[in-house]
């Protein structure tokens, strides 16, 4: 069965099973989870642990002879196979399958991946493991949810944190929840009396915030200007290609303006969207940034767009950086820029 996070607790409150799935790309989450399930397996006696890294030439002979094997000093043992790439391989994928339909009663099998794409999460091998045992795939907190995320966090640490606090936290670790519980741990030791203000967060947090490409095309779908300056400072700061930011936000202008195209000719809004290949969790996301430039602004967009590219090429004299953030602010709005930084 799949498992969403927020319900382990109350599954291993009826004890622990014999087989789980655990996927995920924030390595915060992903380890607290396979600890919680270390933990819930010594509850139960299991006190032997062996590791195996299935990465390339991996003998799957072996994890087989580790699954058989009698454990010498405790009724039960614990394997944990992490699979680096998500890719088990042909052999790998029929020996899932197998341990998966006979499961061995004397362990408890965890394979670690990282997230799943969607062809994946389709194939034999996941969804046999998932019929028989327990998957839990793990999602880092969205920006609009991690406020929320860190609240709980600090009141699981007993502190009391002022809600502009929070917010100030967050945008200093976003995209980043192993700086989030480590500024946590810090804030536990300076704040007085467990309470966290602005001040104490100013004073003890650092800028450990973590951004991609993928996040600056959201922030300008979504209109926010403050974001979107901030996520391009952060990605030039960090030495991202300014080829690779230019076509995330080329990406999505061309985007709306194939959907604008299709309302125009009369299509319906769901139809307009599919035939962009805008997914389904973006809809309402593009949906609200068509509305908010219009099929003209969305062309202009493209001209802009194309001269960026040139800049960034060196084809035409300016600034890549500052061009970019011309052109993100420029859908942010929904207008396309006067000029072209330079």
């Amino acid at each position: 069965m799949k498992l969403a996070p927020r319900q382990l607790e109350s599954h291993l409150a009826g004890g622990i099973g014999s087989l789980y799935l655990v996927s995920g790309d924030e390595p915060l989450l992903v380890d607290e989870t396979v600890d919680r399930l270390r933990r819930a397996a010594r509850e139960e006696g299991c006190d032997e642990r062996e590791v195996y890294v299935a990465e390339r030439g991996f003998d799957w002979s072996s994890l087989r002879a580790g699954l058989n094997n009698l454990s010498l000093f405790s009724n039960k043992q614990l394997i944990e196979l992490r699979l680096p790439t998500g890719k088990p391989g042909d052999a790998g994928a029929r020996q899932l399958v197998e341990i998966a339909e006979q499961p061995p009663a004397d362990k408890l099998l965890i394979v670690i991946t990282p997230k799943l794409p969607a062809a994946a999460t389709k194939s034999r091998w996941v969804t046999r493991l998932a019929a028989a045992g327990v998957w839990i795939p793990l999602q880092a907190p969205s920006a609009e949810a991690l406020p929320r995320w860190l609240t709980a966090r600090v009141q699981q640490a007993g502190l009391q944190c002022e809600p502009e606090a929070i917010k100030l936290l967050a945008s200093r670790v976003e995209g980043n929840l192993l700086a989030a519980k480590q500024e946590i741990d810090k804030l536990i030791l300076l704040a007085e009396d467990g309470k966290v203000d602005v001040k104490t967060v100013q004073a003890a947090v650092g800028d450990g915030a973590r951004y991609d490409v993928f996040q600056l095309a959201d922030a300008a779908l979504s209109g926010n200007d403050l974001r979107v300056a901030r996520i391009l400072q952060h990605l030039q700061q960090e030495g991202i290609a300014a080829t690779l930011v230019l076509w995330s936000l080329v990406r999505e202008i061309a985007s709306l303006s194939e959907v604008a195209a299709g309302l125009s000719r009369g299509d319906s809004a769901g139809r307009a969207l599919k035939a962009a290949g805008v997914w389904s969790s973006r809809e309402q996301l593009v949906m609200s940034a068509v509305r908010r430039c219009g099929g003209q602004s969305a062309r202009q967009l493209l001209d802009q767009a194309a001269l960026v590219d040139r800049i960034v090429k060196g084809a035409r004299p300016g600034q890549p950086w500052p061009a970019l953030l011309d052109l993100g602010l420029a859908l942010s709005r929904g207008s396309p820029s006067a000029g072209i930084a330079a």
